[in-house]
């Protein structure tokens, strides 16, 4: 009698193969179709894929999407690395050749190889000779990750810059020194820079000149750049993350005038030497700076016409910095989680700006005490110890001030915005002594002001300076909103005097030691 375990056992298999044909859609698939799912897959998982079946042993084997990874930074010993090294190095090889006798077209050539012992340093003849068989296979992507001696470099062969099929280009050295040569990429659209080392000072103009057709630009983790000037003409997007510029030298420009660009982003960089900064783009749409650092006195110019939004976020100052924004469609701008060590002077020139967010700024290395300066008829940006945010713009009707800096009180914010109709200021207290004009056009404000310390009884909090700047602030401010029509105030005491308004309501309620007025006021 047939055991029922194996009874069991026989039917779940017959199930599976069942369930395995009735579901096997992806055989039944065209080839393009399936070498579309590859260019999806990594390297091990199309391995995988290959032992399904022979169809698909010879599906992997002709697909025009490559990919080849090897890892030789294990712990293993150093005969079975050396093992390891040949036969990557010798299934490279036999794939790439099989492929250049049959003539079939090849997309993409993904080879990463992670090492860091010296002795299984692929070198840059290896990548060169898989390199010219993919552009004689039409290759249109490559994307490369090899560590290559940092003394000799790597640049590749003619035959890369000569391959009218190539699109899109990825270069991984693991910061190993890479240049360009005398001839260009014509037809590519797409570069990667990622972790090497470049030490032409002309790399920028280099790019420009020698990539008529490029749309993206991405540089990432790349150390050695000293100026960097870019005049593309076909350049859409650029950006810009990890990047060091050195401070070996003494005057360090960062010019970009792409008449095509239209996305600019400088994410975590680090602007060492004394920069200036030039944005001549009049396709610029958005541009994005955030988490980087600049150091010495920094200028930062910004003229495209097409701009729309601007952002800088959780970026360090250490020295003054002037922002000098030119963009008549600019709608939206927004300083956030910024930290300065000096004057920050924010002029913004532009017909369609709707709203500016201050947000979360803070100022390093604060003064015990309050220190607070009289007005001044004209000042000087880098002038005198005082730390002040300076902002113009004629044409801003929203401004929105955020606060968390328990010693903001300090460090006076001067506002110029004839038009400004709409005003929300929270946080923590905020000198406006510098207000050195009424805002004859701001119709409605909104104050609720928190500050960063807590007391437990209302004397205290009296006493405490915070409190006493809180009051002093709010006065200053007070004194330049004779004309808005709607009021709202969340802080304690202030004192309401009479206006010549025909009607004036005023409501009043208290919580704790905080006191709540909303004043609303309407014309003659």
């Amino acid at each position: 009698m047939e055991s029922p375990f194996k009874s069991m056992a026989m039917s779940s298999d017959q199930d599976t193969r069942i369930l395995a044909c009735t579901h096997d859609r992806l055989s039944g698939l065209p080839d393009q179709v399936i070498y579309h799912i590859f260019s999806f897959l990594g390297a091990n998982d199309t391995a995988r894929l290959g032992l399904v079946s022979k169809r698909f042993k010879k599906l992997c084997s002709s697909s025009p999407y490559l990919n080849f990874v090897a890892d030789f930074d294990s712990g293993s010993d150093h005969s079975c690395l050396r093992t390891r090294y040949t036969d990557f190095c010798s299934y490279v090889d036999k794939v790439l050749r099989s492929r250049e006798k049959t003539g079939e077209g090849l997309i993409r050539l993904l080879v990463h190889w992670f090492c860091k012992l010296r002795r299984f340093d692929i070198g840059g003849s290896v990548v060169n000779s898989w390199v010219t068989v993919a552009t004689k296979c039409g290759v249109e992507e490559l994307d490369m990750l090899v560590h290559v001696d940092s003394l000799r470099g790597y640049s590749f062969p003619d035959c890369v810059y000569k391959c009218e099929s190539l699109r899109a280009l990825k270069l991984n050295l693991q910061m190993g020194r890479f240049s360009f040569q005398i001839l260009g990429f014509d037809w590519l659209k797409d570069l990667w820079l990622d972790s090497v080392t470049i030490g032409d000072k002309y790399f920028g103009q280099r790019i420009s000149d020698r990539c008529k057709c490029l749309k993206r630009l991405t540089l990432e983790n790349v150390d050695g750049i000293s100026d960097l000037t870019m005049t593309s003409s076909s350049l859409e997007e650029l950006e810009i993350t990890d990047c060091r510029f050195p401070n070996s030298f003494f005057d360090g420009k960062f010019n970009i005038s792409c008449s095509s660009l239209k996305v600019l982003t400088i994410s975590r960089c680090q602007f060492k030497a004394l920069w200036h900064v030039n944005l001549n783009c009049q396709s610029l749409e958005n541009l994005t700076v955030q988490d980087s650092e600049f150091g010495r006195f920094f200028v930062c110019k910004i003229d495209c016409e097409s701009l729309e939004t601007l952002e800088v976020c959780g970026s360090n100052f250490l020295e003054a910095c002037q922002l000098l924004v030119d963009c008549p469609s600019l709608i939206h701008a927004m300083i956030s989680s910024c930290r300065f060590a000096n004057v920050c002077f924010l002029n913004i020139k532009s017909s369609s700006l709707g709203g500016l967010t201050l947000s979360e700024c803070k100022f390093s290395s604060p003064e015990i005490g309050s220190q607070y300066s009289k007005p001044k008829k004209e000042i000087k940006v880098g002038a005198g110890p005082c730390r002040r945010i300076i902002m113009k713009a004629e044409n801003l009707e929203a401004l929105n001030v955020s606060s968390s800096d328990a010693y903001s009180y300090e460090f006076p914010l001067s506002i110029s915005a004839p038009k400004l109709k709409d005003l929300w200021w929270t946080g923590d207290p905020v000198d406006f002594s510098y207000l050195n004009q009424g805002m004859v056009s701001l119709l409605n404000a909104r104050i609720h002001i928190k500050p960063t310390c807590r007391h437990r009884s209302e004397e205290s909090d009296r006493r405490c300076k915070h409190s006493k700047s809180l009051i002093y602030c709010a006065a200053k401010f007070l004194q330049c909103l004779s004309e808005a029509r709607f009021l709202s105030i969340n802080t304690w005491p202030i004192e309401v005097l009479p206006y010549t308004f025909c009607s004036c309501s005023c409501s009043c309620f208290s919580s704790h030691s905080i006191t709540f007025f909303v004043f609303f006021f309407s014309e003659d």
